[in-house]
């Protein structure tokens, strides 16, 4: 297999079942800036080492343009090691919010541009989470803030979208909605947030005659992920 193929299968697989855990929970606050740093992927099996989430890594930034909405992009620093370009930009809008729970919704479109032939893809993506702030203290006010210190749990669903009636490889796309659902708590403090996010992928689809053994709850359907991230708040 040429390096082409080699590159171009691995993005595809890691944008085929979602490689990104949620970008933000909730929303920063207006005008807030944030980077964040993002590693892991769908467990596989691992010859001689064991069942462990491929790492795949991102950065990103994300911007409060509203109390209720941020808009986000982020690059997937892996997939550039085998010479394909893969980002993404995207929202999270909270419609909803009640004391200490809210709904946030976020529509994202996913890019990737192989460096050596110049081939490119698109994929649209919607999630939704609904979370709730199970501890949160606030202490008087530093400068200006309130720092804080709130754990929250969340889950959700992922949602995405293949237009290609043809996949890389030229057979039949069987796959124009993949969804993945997703549970997941966050350490959030005045600058710096921890995430851990565990996700079912693909539910719906064989794991079946692929080249990576997925283990998965599901038996024959979908795969397990898992997933880490830092976000710094400026």
């Amino acid at each position: 297999m040429n390096l082409f193929k080699t590159s171009y299968i691995l993005a595809l697989l890691a944008l085929s079942i979602g490689c990104a855990p949620t970008r933000y929970v909730k929303p920063l606050e207006k005008g807030e800036h944030a980077i964040n740093s993002h590693f892991g992927g769908p467990v596989s099996k691992v010859p001689g080492i064991g069942a462990i989430p491929l790492p795949f890594t991102s950065v990103g930034y994300g911007y409060g343009l509203r109390e209720n909405l941020t808009i986000t992009g982020n690059w997937y620093t892996t997939s550039l090691l085998f010479g394909v370009g893969q980002m993404d930009f995207g929202a999270c809008y909270q419609p909803w919010k009640k004391d200490r729970m809210g709904i946030t919704v976020s529509p994202a479109v996913n890019f990737l541009v192989d460096f050596y032939t110049g081939s490119n893809r698109i994929w649209p993506q919607v999630d939704a989470n609904y979370y709730f702030d199970y501890s949160v203290y606030r202490s008087r006010a530093v400068e200006g803030k309130n720092p804080k210190r709130i754990n929250t749990l969340y889950a959700g669903v992922s949602n995405w979208f293949d237009p290609y009636l043809t996949e890389s490889q030229g057979r039949k796309n069987e796959q124009f909605w993949i969804p993945s659902l997703q549970i997941g708590h966050q350490w959030e403090r005045r600058h710096w947030d921890y995430q851990l996010e565990m996700k079912i992928l693909a539910p719906i689809y064989s794991n079946e005659n692929i080249v990576v053994d997925y283990p998965s709850l599901l038996g024959n359907y979908g795969a397990l992920g898992a997933y880490f991230g830092v976000h710094y708040k400026f």
